[in-house]
């Protein structure tokens, strides 16, 4: 008689691969990160509870994404979608509690945050809905000011996002603006922006220094999922991660 095989969940298999994957990359030692009023500590974690906590926030993410844009099919519609729960769910900070930095599970959980950590949770459920996104500290030339932007990949194009101040730039003509294109532009740039001003400095200061516009080669939102972390791991390992992979503490320059 022949006994009929039970086929392993795929989820079960990916799970696995995943936690192997991780697992190798941390072992023999593990550390987690938290910064509280930007003072940054490390602990010492066993690797299993590192990788388990990794996944489970991947997950967490994939499941968040795919129930915030359900009915959604475009790719400005997602991003509208996540846009609007992350303006809902992440309020300002209030005044006079700790700044916690650590995973952007825990942000979405405290459901608060700085300007840069709901633009970390904007672009991090973005990619998990399937639409490239990361943000960037701009600082304007000899200034002290500080303008934290998102970008999200909508139709080929990088279109910008202040997720802080609720605002999704256009064009004059009605039509998503292209960061690339319009740092190129001075004239038309300052016409997107107004007379939008940040801690007192023009918008256009702080997105001229953009010019020209890159985007890295790794986000930091990709970094949350299994595949493209692992490749990002091998790659440091080797040396070979450059300034352009997006990663949390090295744009944090507080």
């Amino acid at each position: 008689m022949r006994v009929k095989r039970r086929r392993i969940p795929k989820a079960l298999v990916v799970m696995g691969v995943g936690l192997g994957a991780v697992c190798l990359l941390i072992a023999p030692v593990a550390s987690t990160r938290q910064g509280v009023n930007f003072q940054v500590s490390q602990h010492r974690i066993p690797p299993y509870v590192k990788a388990i906590d990794f996944l489970h926030r991947h997950y967490a993410y994939q499941r968040l994404a795919r129930e915030i844009t359900e009915g959604k099919t475009t790719d400005d519609a997602r991003v509208l979608a996540v846009f609007n729960w992350t303006r809902e769910h992440i309020q300002p900070m209030p005044k006079g509690w700790p700044v916690i930095d650590d995973h952007i599970l825990n942000i979405i959980i405290r459901g608060y945050g700085l300007g840069d950590q709901m633009a970390d949770v904007f672009t991090t459920l973005s990619t998990y809905a399937g639409v490239p996104a990361f943000w960037k500290d701009l600082r304007a030339s000899d200034t002290p000011g500080v303008l934290v932007l998102s970008f999200a990949k909508i139709d080929g194009q990088w279109v910008i996002v202040d997720v802080a101040d609720g605002l999704i730039f256009r064009m004059p003509d009605g039509s998503l603006a292209d960061a690339a294109a319009l740092v190129e532009n001075p004239p038309v740039l300052k016409t997107v922006v107004q007379a939008r001003t940040r801690s007192g400095i023009e918008y256009w200061r702080y997105l001229e220094t953009m010019r020209p516009f890159s985007v890295p080669n790794t986000l930091r939102a990709q970094q949350q999922m299994p595949g493209p972390r692992l490749w990002f791991e091998l790659r440091r390992a080797l040396h070979l991660a450059g300034a352009y992979d997006q990663t949390r503490w090295a744009l944090h320059a507080r």
